[in-house]
């Protein structure tokens, strides 16, 4: 998968718009649209790292050839996934169980729509 492939991927599974991702990255709506077309070739570097954040991964993964992020690279790029993960540790195996079943119910929720 190529950068613009992946931009768009990761902007349509947020259910981001490109002018709401053009907002969140601080970068124009035109140019969201030029990279997920392919047309632009040489992005400069803060670009990415604004894209990366308005995606929630990393710089690596956009630009890299890796089709997906690693459990390593989600996580460091996801401040919610860190919240969750220091809070998963102080868990009983009850809790613990509880948020796999929230997890499984909303992944099938949004599987249904």
């Amino acid at each position: 998968m190529n950068l613009a492939d992946k931009v768009r991927v990761k902007r349509e599974e947020k259910e981001m718009t490109q002018a709401e991702l053009a907002k969140k990255s601080g970068l124009t709506q035109a140019t969201i649209s030029r990279i997920e077309s392919g047309e632009l070739k040489q992005i400069k570097s803060e670009a990415i790292k604004r894209l990366a954040v308005a995606l929630n991964v990393t710089a690596d993964f956009l630009i890299g050839d890796l089709p997906k992020m690693d459990f390593d690279d989600a996580l460091r790029a996801d401040e919610t996934a860190k919240v969750i993960f220091r809070g998963y540790e102080k868990l009983t195996e009850d809790e613990r169980r509880e948020i796999r079943d929230f997890v499984e119910y909303l992944v099938d929720k949004k599987k249904k729509k």
